[in-house]
C-alpha cells in the first residue's frame, strides 16, 4: 500500500479539514445534529457550546490524523515505523526534533572512501550500500524485500578507524533513509554498568534512548560480559536491558559492537540472542606503515603544519619497531607523535621571531621519536 503521508503532508492538512467541516455541518444542523439540543438555551450560552464543541471536533480531528499518519510514516528506509498508542503520539507533540543533516548519499561514500587505507572495510561497506540500495528499489516497485539487521561487529586492534568508518556508516545511511537522524553515541562499560543492582538497565535504557535514530556505538563491548565464570557482574543485566531494547526499536536503533577479534568472538557466545542480532562482522586489519605516514601528514595538514619531504624514510623503521608492542594503538600513535613533534618544535623556535610556525623538520620528529 503506498504511504499518502511519506512526503505530502498537505494530504492529511487537506483530509483533517473536509473532516472537521463535514462534522461541524453535522453538529449544528437542527433537525439531526447535537444542534437541535441546546436550541432552547439563551443566545449566550449557545454560542460558547458552539464554541467549545467546534474546539473539540478541530482537536479530535487533528489527534486522530497525527495517530494514523504516525502508524504510516516511515523512521527509516527498512522498516515502517510503529507507535505504541496515543501515549507516543503525545511524546512526538512535545518532543523536540532532532535537526538532520541534509547529506547527499554519494558525498558520504566519498567521504568513506578518502579516508586511508582500510581496503577490506570499504568492500564490506559498500557490499551492505549495494544491498540497502537495491532493497529500497524493489519496494519502490512493489516487489517483495526483506528485512535487514544494521547490527554489526567490528574488530580489530585499537586506533584502526572503528569509530570513524561507525560515524561514516550514520551519515550514509540516513542519507540513504535508513536512519532517520544518523547520529553517534559512543559507550563504554563504565558508561551503561553501574555498581549496585536495578541501576545498570537504567543507563544502558538511557544511552539506548540517546542514539535512536542513530548509532550505539559500544567500544571494548567484550567487558559487558565480564570475566569467564565470574558472578555478580551487572554487565550481563546491561546485555539483557539492550538486547530488549534492539527488538522493541529494531527498525530505529543501529548497534555497533566492537573490540579485539578474540574477545569479541567469546562475548558474542556468551548469550544466544546477541548471536542473532549481530549476524554481520566486519574485521579491521592493523594499518601499514605506508598508511601511517598518510594518517600522520592529514593530521598534521589539518593542524596547518607542513611535515618534510623525506620524513616517511625517518620514521617508518620508528613504527616499524614501535607496532610490534602490545600497546600499540596505530592511528592514535600517529597523533601522540605529531602532538611530542609539535613540543619539540616549538623549544626550537620560540626563541626565533623570525621562525617558520607551520613547519616541521626532521629534527622535531627526531626528537619525538626519541632517537633525535
Amino acid at each position: 500500500m503506498k504511504n499518502p503521508f511519506k512526503d505530502q503532508q498537505t494530504v492529511a492538512l487537506i483530509i483533517g479539514g473536509v473532516a472537521a467541516a463535514v462534522i461541524t455541518a453535522w453538529i449544528f444542523n437542527p433537525q439531526s445534529g447535537p444542534a437541535g439540543l441546546i436550541k432552547g438555551l439563551s443566545p449566550s450560552t449557545q454560542a460558547l457550546l458552539s464554541g467549545i464543541m467546534i474546539a473539540l471536533v478541530l482537536a479530535c480531528v487533528g489527534l486522530l490524523l497525527t495517530l494514523f499518519a504516525a502508524r504510516y510514516a516511515r523512521t527509516g528506509a527498512l522498516q515502517p515505523a510503529h507507535t505504541r498508542g496515543l501515549s507516543d503520539v503525545i511524546k512526538m507533540l512535545f518532543v523536540p526534533q532532532r535537526k538532520i543533516p541534509d547529506t547527499p548519499p554519494n558525498k558520504a561514500i566519498e567521504d568513506l572512501e578518502a579516508m586511508v587505507g582500510l581496503v577490506p572495510v570499504k568492500r564490506e561497506v559498500n557490499g551492505l550500500i549495494a544491498r540497502l540500495q537495491v532493497e529500497q528499489k524493489r519496494r519502490a516497485q512493489g516487489l517483495p524485500t526483506a528485512a535487514l539487521s544494521l547490527h554489526m561487529v567490528f574488530t580489530g586492534p585499537p586506533g584502526v578507524g572503528k569509530t570513524e568508518v561507525a560515524r561514516a556508516l550514520g551519515h550514509i545511511y540516513r542519507s540513504l533513509r535508513a536512519l532517520r537522524v544518523g547520529h553517534l553515541v559512543e559507550v563504554h562499560r563504565a558508561d551503561v554498568v553501574a555498581g549496585f543492582i536495578g541501576q545498570t538497565a537504567p543507563k544502558m535504557l538511557a544511552k539506548c534512548n540517546e542514539a535512536l535514530d542513530g548509532i550505539l556505538f559500544i567500544d571494548e563491548a567484550y567487558t559487558l560480559a565480564g570475566t569467564p565464570g565470574s558472578s555478580g557482574d551487572f554487565g550481563r543485566e546491561a546485555i539483557d536491558a539492550l538486547l530488549k531494547f534492539m527488538e522493541d526499536n529494531r527498525d530505529r536503533i543501529m548497534v555497533i559492537v566492537a573490540g579485539y577479534p578474540n574477545e569479541m568472538r567469546r562475548f558474542i557466545d556468551t548469550n544466544p540472542g546477541l548471536a542473532g542480532r549481530f549476524s554481520k562482522t566486519i574485521d579491521f586489519p592493523p594499518y601499514s606503515a605506508d598508511n601511517l605516514c598518510e594518517i600522520l601528514r592529514g593530521m598534521a595538514s589539518k593542524q596547518h603544519f607542513t611535515l618534510p619531504e623525506n620524513f616517511q624514510s625517518r620514521v617508518k623503521p620508528w613504527i616499524s619497531d614501535r607496532s610490534r608492542s602490545e600497546e600499540w594503538a596505530n592511528a592514535r600513535e600517529m597523533r601522540s607523535l605529531l602532538e611530542r613533534a609539535r613540543e619539540a618544535q616549538a623549544m626550537r623556535i620560540s626563541a626565533d621571531p623570525a621562525a617558520d610556525l607551520s613547519h616541521i623538520e626532521i629534527a622535531d620528529l627526531m626528537r619525538a621519536t626519541g632517537r633525535g
